[in-house]
C-alpha cells in the first residue's frame, strides 16, 4: 500500500475525497451524517490501495482547536462531532479545520507581499479568511471570517448575507435543486437569472464591507456559486458602487486557482505547516 496524503472537503451538496491524482466525489445534503463520511473514506482508502500519511478534512463551520465541530448550519449531524477521534482510527496524523481556511492555504501562498488579504468562498454557505501582516486572523476563538452572518438588509427585513446571496439561497427562492438550477441558468431562464443577479448583488455588499474594513491588496473568491452566469458579474459590480474608489483600485480581485479542488488541497497544506 501507498502512503499518501487524503484531502476532503466536505460541503452542503458533496464530498471530495482527494488523493494525489485519485478523487471522487459523493452526494451529501442536509441529513448527512459523520458515520456516511467515514464510510466513504474508509472505502476510498480500500478501493486505492492506500495507507495514509495523514487525513485533513475541510468542513463548513467552526472548528475548535481539538477538532471538535462546534457548529455547522448546513450538516447539523455533525454539530459536536468529535471528528479527530474518529478519523484516528483511519489514520495517526489527522487534521480538521474549516474549509474557508483551508482554502486559504492552498491560495494565499504570497501573503507576505500584502499587508492584507483574503480569500471568500460561496457554496451552500458563505464564509472568509484573511492574512493581515503575514498572519491568519484568527479572532478570540479562531473563529474569524464568519461573513455569511453579516446582517443585510432585504425585502423581508434583516437577513444574513448567506440567506439572500449563497448557493443554498439561490436554490431555495427558485425551488430547485443545484444541478436543475444550473440547467435553468446556463440555458438561459430569465426568472432564474434574475434571482442569481440578486444575490450577486448582494455578496457585492460583502465584498464591499471586507474590502472598506481591511484594506486588502489582494481578495481571491471561490466556490461552486461563483459559475453561475452573471453571479459573479453582478458581485463585482455591486462591490465596486460600495467601496470607497481608493480602497476598491488597491485590491486584486481574482478567482480561486485551484478550482472545486480548493479546500481540500489547502486542508492537505495545513499538515504541511
Amino acid at each position: 500500500m501507498n502512503r499518501q496524503k487524503i484531502g476532503v472537503d466536505l460541503g452542503g451538496t458533496k464530498l471530495l475525497i482527494l488523493c494525489d491524482e485519485i478523487e471522487e466525489i459523493f452526494s451529501t445534503g442536509i441529513s448527512f451524517t459523520p458515520e456516511e463520511l467515514i464510510s466513504h473514506l474508509q472505502s476510498f482508502i480500500l478501493k486505492h490501495g492506500i495507507k495514509p500519511e495523514s487525513i485533513s478534512l475541510a468542513v463548513p463551520g467552526l472548528v475548535n482547536e481539538y477538532g471538535h465541530i462546534v457548529n455547522c448550519d448546513v450538516l447539523p449531524a455533525f454539530i459536536g462531532w468529535q471528528g479527530n477521534e474518529a478519523l484516528k482510527l483511519l489514520c495517526s496524523k489527522t487534521i480538521i479545520l474549516n474549509d474557508v481556511k483551508a482554502a486559504m492555504h492552498a491560495e494565499l501562498n504570497d501573503s507576505s507581499v500584502h499587508a492584507a488579504s483574503g480569500i471568500i468562498m460561496i457554496g451552500t454557505g458563505i464564509g472568509a479568511a484573511f492574512i493581515i501582516n503575514g498572519k491568519p486572523l484568527l479572532g478570540a476563538s479562531g473563529w474569524a471570517g464568519e461573513l455569511g452572518y453579516l446582517p443585510v438588509k432585504s425585502n423581508e427585513g434583516i437577513k444574513r448575507l448567506d440567506e439572500v446571496a449563497s448557493g443554498s439561497a439561490i436554490t431555495k427562492q427558485c425551488a430547485l435543486s443545484p444541478s436543475n438550477l444550473a440547467l435553468m441558468a446556463n440555458n438561459g431562464d430569465q426568472p432564474t437569472l434574475t434571482v442569481i443577479k440578486e444575490a450577486g448583488t448582494a455578496l457585492g455588499l460583502g465584498i464591499a464591507t471586507v474590502i472598506n474594513l481591511l484594506n486588502p491588496s489582494q481578495l481571491v473568491i471561490g466556490g461552486g456559486t461563483i459559475e453561475l452566469p452573471g453571479y459573479l458579474d453582478a458581485a463585482l459590480k455591486s462591490a465596486k458602487e460600495n467601496c470607497l474608489p481608493e480602497l476598491w483600485q488597491d485590491c486584486d480581485i481574482s478567482k480561486v486557482k485551484a478550482g472545486r479542488k480548493v479546500a481540500a488541497l489547502g486542508a492537505i497544506r495545513a499538515t504541511e505547516q
